[in-house]
């Protein structure tokens, strides 16, 4: 499939050739540019910047000392909060706004928590940008906003591990339903007899009309903002879907799997596919931790080789030109959650201590991005 490219202007984001004409002088919120064809955030301070931080501090589980937790993040030189950041920790550095409510397709709510919507239905379609204004409320008027994300890991492929898709939900309708009449119109004018050509013909109408509606709401709502769209993990990345976002999204939101070796080729594929910057918007290095059931596919040895994993990974990161931000997965450890069993490893342990490693490395990375960071 050929890459699929989709300008939008970005609202307040000036492009120019040069770093010093990058931004206008009014600007106050953050937004993309490109340095030496490098792709960058830059604060409203006219300064690009990395960010790298830590994810779900506003997890109700985690009870965390939330300056502590700040104090802690910048002795370590995190300079950014991703998404699940609370209120408390808004003023105090960049953040990503989000939500994972408006749909509950995420993978990981299980075969019997995943839903859809029809997303066809009027009703529903003002029921998902209320929901929508509601979060750019929260967010439009703080410059610490880098940008929205939207539903995480949604069960987008025909076959997912929730053993349903979208698809399926919207041919299962009533027959007065919009998305049945809207699945019927489809079929009237369908020639072929391949099912699966024909279920991700009509997944594609089902992602641009969601798209389309989410999307608008978010540009209407937040303007000024930038916008990462659907967290995408690899196994929920449906080409067909992924192109019909990208009108409405400056940049592509990924949570790769929790695996210590850089998959340069897959970002290559992703970032030829869309054209667009990535923000890796939840990652960990999982590891053994005495007997917690920590769960993950291979983890390190221990702290310390969790963190030499997880330095190379940050510091390949930062040597593309189209990775724009990484964010650990979870400040401290916490339950799974949604019925699964075993622990939700943090960053921290007990009483926010740095584990033996991971926290050197963190600093080491660290340190790198702030050498290759372009000055403003």
């Amino acid at each position: 499939m050929k890459p699929l490219l989709v300008l939008l202007p970005i609202l307040l984001l000036c492009t120019s050739a040069t770093q010093q004409e990058a931004r206008c002088e009014d600007e106050k919120y953050i937004t993309l540019t490109q340095i030496e064809n490098r792709d960058w955030l830059v604060g409203p301070d006219g300064k690009p910047f990395f960010p790298h931080g830590i994810t779900h501090a506003g997890n109700r589980q985690a009870g965390l000392d939330f300056d502590q937790f700040s104090k802690a993040c910048k002795e370590l030189g995190f300079n950014a909060y991703g998404y699940g950041c609370p209120p408390e920790l808004r003023q105090d550095m960049p953040y990503i706004e989000s939500w994972n409510h408006l749909v509950n397709s995420s993978t990981y709510r299980g075969k019997n928590g995943v839903t859809f919507v029809d997303i066809f239905d009027p009703v529903q379609q003002k029921r998902l940008e209320a929901g929508v204004k509601f979060s750019c409320t929260k967010s439009r008027n703080n410059p610490n906003c880098i940008g929205y994300t939207w539903t995480d890991l949604g069960a987008w492929p025909l076959e997912n591990s929730s053993g349903t898709n979208w698809v399926e939900f919207i041919r299962r309708l009533p027959k007065k339903a919009p998305g049945r009449e809207a699945y019927e119109t489809f079929l009237s004018s369908w020639e072929g007899d391949d099912d699966t050509a024909r279920d991700l013909a009509f997944l594609r109408i089902i992602a641009r009309e969601y798209f389309r509606v989410v999307g608008e709401a978010n540009r209407k709502f937040a303007p000024d903002q930038l916008i990462f769209g659907d967290r995408f993990a690899f196994n929920t990345i449906e080409p067909v879907v992924l192109e019909e976002m990208l009108p409405y999204v400056d940049a592509i939101a990924i949570q790769p799997p929790f695996q210590g070796t850089f998959p340069k080729a897959k970002y290559e594929e992703i970032h030829q596919l869309t054209g667009k910057p990535i923000l890796l918007c939840d990652y960990a290095v999982r590891f053994k931790d005495g007997d917690k059931d920590v769960r993950s596919w291979k983890p390190a040895a221990d702290s310390v080789e969790a963190g030499k994993q997880y330095y190379d990974y940050v510091r390949s990161a930062l040597d593309t030109d189209y990775i724009i931000g990484v964010f650990w997965c979870n400040p401290v450890d916490t339950p799974k959650g949604f019925g699964n069993p075993g622990v939700k490893q943090g960053f921290f342990g007990e009483g926010m201590s740095v584990r033996p490693g991971l926290g050197e490395a963190v600093k080491k990375v660290n340190a790198y991005r702030d050498e290759v960071t372009p000055e403003g």
